[in-house]
């Protein structure tokens, strides 16, 4: 059960890791240092409010990002996804996209959650789909897809704070004598969001790999492994897809089918 918590408290070091170079060091260097020399408060109560304010700002940006996420309905979500396919309701908790590839996908909802398959997938046989949606059942019980949906926020927060960047840049800097300020200012936030990714993806890759193989061992239990064992045979790359590298690296193929047949039953 640790690999969810561990996921969610990479996704919020990264993001915080981000927000912090992005906006909290060029407020500090760029606002608040210059005002601190001209009014020198006791403490340098400047930096240090612009600091905690910063921070806090980032913080609940993140927490209002999430629940925004959470509780949008699956209808919506899942249209933003799958820009110019048909989506339609299957079950309570499944739904099924106009797609002719074979994916699977476990999406947080505010009914608990709910399971995605391509059109490609329901024309897959009979154990092979229930290995497939048992397997994206799992990741939803444990919690592996709320753990992604924190490193969505997260992004979302790092976006707006490149966005703001961006229009700070467009906006000064072809003032003469202060375009140097603006230029290192966007640098900064360009580095900051790079670092964030970076540090994502170097933890968050091996926990997202651990996170499949216990799916893969789920779905087994549930149905059969010689069922997901013919299901990855036939697809040779990920179950899931992956929208901008924001869901975790998948372990190869051939390690997952030889995992499986060590869960074989006699």
């Amino acid at each position: 059960m640790w690999l969810s918590p561990l996921s969610t408290l990479t996704a919020c070091l990264a993001g915080a890791l981000g927000f912090v170079t992005m906006v909290t060091v060029p407020a500090v260097v760029f606002i608040a240092l210059p005002l601190e020399l001209v009014f020198v408060t006791p403490d340098l109560g400047i930096i240090r409010a612009t600091t905690w304010y910063t921070v806090l700002t980032g913080g609940a940006a993140t927490l209002i990002a999430l629940v925004v996420l959470r509780l949008t309905p699956a209808r919506l979500r899942l249209a933003r996804l799958y820009k110019g396919y048909r989506v339609r309701q299957l079950e309570p908790h499944i739904w099924v996209v106009e797609v002719d590839a074979v994916q699977g996908y476990a999406m947080p909802s505010p009914t608990g959650g709910v399971i995605v398959v391509t059109r490609g997938a329901m024309q897959l046989p009979d154990d092979e789909l229930a290995w497939l949606i048992a397997h994206e059942k799992a990741h939803l019980e444990r919690g592996d897809a709320a753990a992604n949906l924190w490193w969505s926020a997260q992004l979302v927060v790092l976006n707006l704070a490149l966005g703001l960047a961006s229009i700070i840049y467009g906006l000064t800097s072809r003032i003469p004598l202060l375009r140097i300020i603006p230029r290192a200012y966007y640098r900064i936030a360009m580095l900051g969001i790079r670092l964030a990714i970076t540090l994502f993806v170097m933890f968050d890759k091996h926990l997202g790999r651990l996170m499949e193989y216990r799916a893969d061992s789920d779905a087994a239990k549930t149905t059969t492994a010689e069922a997901g064992i013919r299901l990855l045979t036939r697809i040779p790359g990920a179950l899931e897809p992956s929208w901008g590298g924001l869901f975790a690296s998948h372990p190869p193929t051939v390690k997952r089918i030889k995992r499986l047949e060590a869960l074989r039953q006699p």
